[in-house]
């Protein structure tokens, strides 16, 4: 069986992807590995690649994983990398101001620690309106590590990426109040879709990259 390779957002784990199944394909979740404090998105994406063997690998990122995913796919050409709920430049986070800019200026002030409380507004962001996604998030975020979640925020707001790679098609719903859809440009948008739409319109999103992939196999 192929594998597509799947890495997470910002302070989530491998519990996002749990409800999406692209059929043919096994999903392999990639644990994040150790940080320094000098590294920015273009040396932490170099080390995430590291965990990649195939050659013309699938990538699936998330989020901030959908960045670094963009940095992995400009190094490796032959890569077919999807973004979901993501950014593939530093403008398309920056000039339209959803949740992210607010988190990346409060991560400067705030200790690691404060970064693993579920506040209702970071949950009402990420678009969880069930009881199942917010207990989902809730654990997700009280798991994280608040450390990797300080670093990763200063990575984004020191993100200078302008360059969209060909290989990469975007994925993005049009209620997503993180990564707010009017200053995106993805290929496909999910109608009414937020920002854990991987998770809760787990077979829409399915859909696309399946279909996508036939297209090229």
């Amino acid at each position: 069986m192929k594998r597509i390779y799947c890495i997470s957002g910002l302070g989530a784990d491998h519990r996002l992807f749990g409800k999406l199944s692209i059929p043919g394909y096994e999903l392999i979740p990639l644990p994040w590995l150790p940080f320094d404090k000098t590294d920015d998105m273009v040396s932490f994406a170099a080390k995430m690649a590291t965990c990649i063997d195939d050659k013309g690998a699938i990538i699936i990122g998330l989020s901030f994983g959908g960045m670094l995913a963009t940095e992995i796919a400009l190094k490796h050409p032959d890569f077919k990398v999807f973004l979901v709920s993501s950014a593939k430049t530093a403008s398309e986070i920056k000039i339209h101001g959803g949740a992210v800019s607010k988190w990346l200026i409060q991560s400067m002030i705030v200790p690691p620690g404060y970064l693993n409380i579920p506040f209702f507004t970071t949950l009402y962001y990420l678009g969880a309106k069930t009881k199942e996604e917010r207990k989902l998030l809730s654990q997700v975020t009280r798991d994280a590590d608040g450390r990797f979640m300080k670093w990763a925020l200063k990575a984004i707001a020191t993100w200078q990426n302008e360059s969209i790679p060909a290989n990469i098609i975007h994925i993005h719903g049009t209620a997503d109040k993180t990564i707010p859809s009017a200053g995106v440009h993805p290929d496909y948008r999910i109608e009414g879709g937020s920002h854990i739409m991987i998770y809760n319109r787990a077979e829409e999103v399915g859909k696309i990259i399946s279909d996508c992939l036939e297209k090229v196999n």
